[in-house]
């Protein structure tokens, strides 16, 4: 009796109210299938469907009764509580299966397998409700994993990890979502019920959104909460063929949705929200509003339901777990609550040790420059739903946050740097850096050790010089007084950047490693800034930067004297995820980086693995490894610059899987990729080929980088008297096995010797003892999720 059971009392026209413990048999199950089948009218089978990839480490089903995660508005509102209710799959008696009629599709299963609940539906949708209807205060929580299929499934791919939950049909509460007649399956069907809904992975794979319920009355769209901000996050998002684990939280007035224990929405009454309603032409316009009767009143009771379209979905480790409110006195046994309600107040309880600090929800300033020193060890602070202003001419100077403490973790939170004018982005780049010198500090200090920073919005401005990338210089031999502004800056061991946004407006790294070993960075979207090189000679005032030093390079020295080159992107920021020497072990997984100088740039750490990311319209380089470094299931374009560079010919051992993406916006005249070392596995391919400049892919070249370009081996045209003095004879490159699935062409230069190439692309072999070998487009769709 250990496969399923439920303690939730819920009416029963015979016994009243009751708790009950049950197990039903095999036969019940199926005989339910075959009744789904014959009301429902759709494609459904029983048998097995075709085998799915195979599912990572955390895809086995698990037994643990682990409890919920409480966070945001939970945090010192209520704790877990018993388990209510369980269900281990090993019959459908407690779920009622609904499956849109929709043809032209292989056929839809749905059926309790090996302990899952395994749900394949091609090109149709499907609602899998939990019979037995669940009470406020209460977590939802259940695994489940998204396969991909080889060979592919029409009309199946990994989407939509939807669910319902505290839902009831308005016009029958208590039996009303069971109706097939009203609720066949299909999406809009549901749009009359009361209810949350959350998404992750909608429009194939990019959205994830949280409603309220109704979204129609009577046949007519009604306003309703709908909130989409996180959409396109990566951490939010469906990860093919590995486990998730889902929680949905109705506690009274506070919904939450929470992924792999990252809270993803969250709303209250008297919470700010995004309304959906319908203009006067009946389009669909978002406007918000504070959550009130117009939002409409909580649900306090309801029923769960599993929620799909087009996809595979294998659920698993189902529970309903009960939440306790914290009473006013009432001690936590691990560590006590402290409420704070002013900036002064967080300084105070952040100098303390063991503690939940939540602060109060709201809009703070930062008046002086005494930053926020978290010296404290062991603490959870709780920033959701907060925003600090910082304005930029009182913080510079000055780090903002520091985690000088260890085991602290902070939750949410918004940061904004603003301007004394108000502005919110540089347009006039020439009167800006005639303006006051912004910046010199980090927004974040990560000192201390075990430290974790998850689900933290910031947006960076502030820095002098701010528009023209490194052509003043970065650091060392810089012709003006640096003050760059960065976002995250790690020196503890043990760091963890989770679920976070960086918008990098000014001079600086996004999130940069002096020194930490074993840090992590995932599920994080960095987004730096660009501007087109031409735009420098539209500076014509005497105090305008580019005129100034009359519309030449500064920096490097190899390139000093050189004018603007035209028709590039400058790259207003520096890196994304940067490693510099002292760095240990770093793990870059699920992340985005878009428009920075350097994507993710790992070459100076001591070990790298990058998996499952992306880098996109980045002007000096994609991606750089470490000696054994690792590249798996990433991506990105050569849009401005470089996808990869090997930074160094010492570097070895490689093993590098990249899907290079489209870029018909692409400007400049640099390579798709740079290589050059010993050893390495390097794997370059496309989906389709796509209308856009070729750019070589260059191995074991004697040029610097700098000169690199689409004509290589010729030295870019006024070029020629610098290359003769800084052209190195080092860069050497061996026993080197690329496979080049792409259009681009492959050129083996005068330094390289001994490698294998694979290509698709055209090859030049400069080099000596290479091994060549021509190859034909491959269907990757098939490789690669």
């Amino acid at each position: 009796m250990n496969d399923m059971y439920c303690l939730l009392p819920f009416p029963n026209p015979k016994l009243g109210s009751i708790v009950i413990s049950m197990q039903r048999s095999l036969f019940a199950s199926r005989l339910f299938v075959v009744l789904a089948v014959l009301l429902g009218g759709g494609h459904f089978a029983v048998a097995g469907a075709e085998s799915a990839s195979q599912v990572e480490s955390s895809g086995s089903v698990q037994t643990d009764e682990s409890s919920p995660v409480v966070l945001g508005y939970g945090v010192g509102n209520f704790r877990d509580g018993k388990l209510l209710a369980k269900d281990n799959f090993e019959t459908l008696d407690d779920w009622v299966v609904q499956i849109e009629d929709r043809k032209g599709f292989p056929e839809a299963s749905v059926q309790a397998k090996d302990g899952t609940l395994d749900c394949l539906v091609p090109g149709r949708g499907c609602t899998v409700w939990y019979r037995n209807k669940l009470p406020t205060r209460i977590a939802i929580t259940y695994d489940v994993v998204c396969p991909t299929h080889d060979p592919a499934i029409r009309g199946v791919e990994p989407r939509d990890l939807n669910q319902f939950w505290m839902a009831t049909d308005p016009a029958d509460p208590e039996k009303g979502l069971f109706d097939e007649s009203r609720y066949s399956g299909k999406f809009t069907d549901y749009d009359k019920m009361h209810g949350y809904y959350a998404s992750s992975g909608g429009r194939k794979n990019t959205t994830t959104r949280m409603r309220r319920y109704p979204r129609s009355k009577n046949g007519k769209p009604v306003p309703h909460v709908a909130l989409n901000e996180q959409d396109n996050h990566p951490g939010y998002l469906i990860k093919p063929n590995r486990k998730m684990t889902v929680q949905l939280v109705a506690y009274d007035d506070v919904v939450q949705y929470i992924l792999d224990g990252r809270l993803v929405y969250q709303f209250r009454q008297g919470d700010s929200v995004g309304l959906e309603d319908r203009d006067s032409e009946g389009k669909i316009v978002q406007r918000m509003t504070q959550l009130g009767p117009e939002g409409g009143v909580a649900y306090r009771e309801g029923f769960f339901g599993f929620r799909m379209v087009g996809t595979h979905h294998v659920y698993s480790n189902f529970r309903v777990h009960e939440l306790l409110p914290i009473e006013p006195d009432e001690t936590s046994a691990s560590r006590p609550v402290i409420r704070v309600h002013s900036i002064e107040g967080l300084r105070r309880a952040a100098k303390e040790s063991g503690q939940q600090i939540v602060m109060t929800p709201g809009e703070y300033f930062i008046a002086d420059r005494k930053g926020l020193r978290f010296s404290g060890s062991d603490n959870d602070v709780e920033l959701t739903g907060v925003k600090l202003n910082v304005p930029i001419e009182v913080a510079s100077g000055r780090d903002l946050f520091r985690l000088t403490g260890n085991d602290i973790t902070i939750r949410g939170g918004f940061i904004e740097d603003t301007y004394p004018d108000g502005s919110t982005e540089v347009t006039d780049f020439g009167s800006y850096n005639q303006g006051r010198k912004y910046g010199k500090m980090n927004e974040m200090e990560i000192t201390g050790d075990n430290n974790r920073v998850i689900g933290m919005k910031m947006i960076i401005r502030g820095s002098y010089p701010y528009g023209y990338g490194n052509m003043f210089g970065i650091g060392g031999g810089s012709v003006l007084r640096l003050r760059k502004h960065c976002g995250i800056q790690i020196t503890g061991n043990d760091a963890v950047i989770d679920g976070c946004q960086i918008k990098m407006e000014a001079f600086g790294h996004a999130i940069f490693v002096q020194g930490g070993n074993r840090t992590t960075v995932r599920n994080t979207i960095v987004e730096g800034t660009v501007r087109r090189s031409n735009d420098c000679y539209a500076e014509t005032d005497d105090g305008d930067l580019a005129n100034r030093f009359n519309y030449k390079l500064q920096w490097p020295e190899d390139v000093r004297g050189l004018p603007i080159p035209r028709d590039h992107m400058i790259n207003c920021t520096e890196d994304g995820i940067r490693a510099y020497k002292g760095a240990g072990e770093m793990v870059v997984d699920n992340c985005v980086v878009k428009k920075a100088r350097g994507g993710i740039k790992l070459y100076m750490a001591k070990n790298a693995t990058v998996t499952n990311c992306e880098v996109l319209d980045c002007v000096v380089q994609g991606y750089s490894l470490p000696r054994r470094g690792v590249i798996r299931n990433c991506c990105g374009n050569a849009a401005y610059g470089p996808l990869l560079y090997v930074h160094s010919d010492s570097h070895s051992g490689q093993q590098i899987d990249l899907e290079v993406l489209p870029a018909p916006h692409s400007l400049g005249d640099h390579p798709l990729a740079a290589i050059k070392g010993k050893g390495h596995d390097i794997r370059l391919w496309q989906r389709s080929p796509a209308e856009e400049t070729l750019r070589p892919i260059i191995i074991g070249y004697a040029l610097r980088f700098d000169f690199l370009s689409v004509d290589f081996p010729d030295v870019p045209k006024g070029h020629e008297t610098l290359f003769e003095t800084h052209a190195p004879k080092t860069y050497r490159a061996s026993d080197i096995t690329l496979t080049n699935d792409t259009q681009h062409p492959v050129v083996l230069a005068e330094l390289s010797s001994g490698n294998h190439v694979s290509s698709l692309g055209s090859v030049t072999d400069l080099g000596i003892d290479n091994e060549l070998e021509s190859i034909t487009h491959t269907d990757n769709v098939k490789d690669t999720p």
